[in-house]
């Protein structure tokens, strides 16, 4: 299996990106794949949830300080608290970078260095998380990406924060031709919430006329994730039969048969002009008040 490298993204924060990165490796992982999670987010929470906050903080090996002193992957990485789990953490320190390499000439290849060489071939998967910002963090990270994969939560502002994502990409696509949105999936989903119902249905039907793939999976709403932060697991451990647990199995089981490296010859896009009313659209949605 070739290297796949995905970013998950979204403009709009709380929809469950370090929540998704950090429990879709556990559980590629526990399907028998080797994974590197890449914390780009400088509250480093897949870093704390990764169990290598203390790790990073003792040998100052993190993100950050590989790109602002030009390091290789080996001398950075750290084991975390998941077998078959690697990570480059995200610190504080990530202020740093982007306050010194946001217009630079340079600034979209901040993860090139660190993902060229071989040491990238152990790993299976290789899953990025990011903070909800167009700066240069993000634009680095897709740059350095194959694919892209967009949480949702039922509520407008996480349609319009994928609207700008969508549009944001599409205009780096001169630095990253091949990049490609693998899909999105909804997250913190109540089916007992008409208003939710009513946005999944209406978050499909846009993916149909947009080209844009829409999971199967739902991640539902769990305390369980609240639980599992604070005890720094992923939920495979901390509550392995959890629905939520299962869901991230499932989309785990879902997604991997999409990732194959790098792709070659002719991409499929998202039909942009198709979003171009999508807030309209979403107003208009009958019942739907968020």
């Amino acid at each position: 299996m070739p290297t796949s490298i995905v970013t998950v993204a979204n403009q709009k924060g709380g929809v469950g990106k370090t929540t998704s990165v950090v429990n879709l490796a556990a559980s590629y992982a526990n399907m028998g794949k080797r994974v590197l999670v890449i914390d780009m987010d400088s509250q480093g929470n897949a870093t704390s949830l990764l169990g290598a906050e203390e790790s990073a903080r003792d040998t100052g090996k993190d993100v950050a300080q590989a790109i602002l002193d030009n390091l290789q992957l080996s001398q950075v990485v750290l084991p975390s608290n998941t077998e078959d789990v690697d990570i480059l953490a995200g610190t504080k320190q990530l202020k740093d970078v982007k306050d010194k390499m946001e217009g630079k000439a340079r600034q979209h290849l901040l993860l090139s260095s660190l993902l060229d060489g071989d040491d990238l071939n152990k790993y299976d998967v290789v899953l990025i998380d990011t903070h909800p910002s167009f700066d240069c963090l993000l634009l680095s990270s897709l740059v350095a990406s194959h694919y892209y994969a967009v949480p949702l939560f039922a509520e407008k502002s996480s349609i319009s924060g994928f609207s700008e994502l969508l549009a944001y990409c599409s205009d780096l696509r001169p630095l990253n031709p091949m990049l490609m949105l693998i899909g999105c999936v909804i997250t913190k989903f109540d089916r007992s919430n008409a208003t939710h119902v009513k946005f999944e249905k209406f978050v499909r039907e846009v993916g149909k006329s947009s080209k844009i793939r829409v999971f199967e999976t739902l991640i539902p709403m769990s305390q369980s994730v609240a639980g599992s932060d604070a005890a720094s697991q992923v939920l495979l451990k901390y509550k392995k039969n959890a629905p939520v647990t299962v869901a991230y199995t499932a989309l785990a089981g879902e997604t991997l048969p999409l990732l194959k490296g790098k792709r070659l010859g002719r991409m499929t896009t998202p039909n942009l002009a198709a979003l171009e009313n999508l807030p309209g659209d979403f107003e208009a949605v009958p019942e739907l008040s968020l």
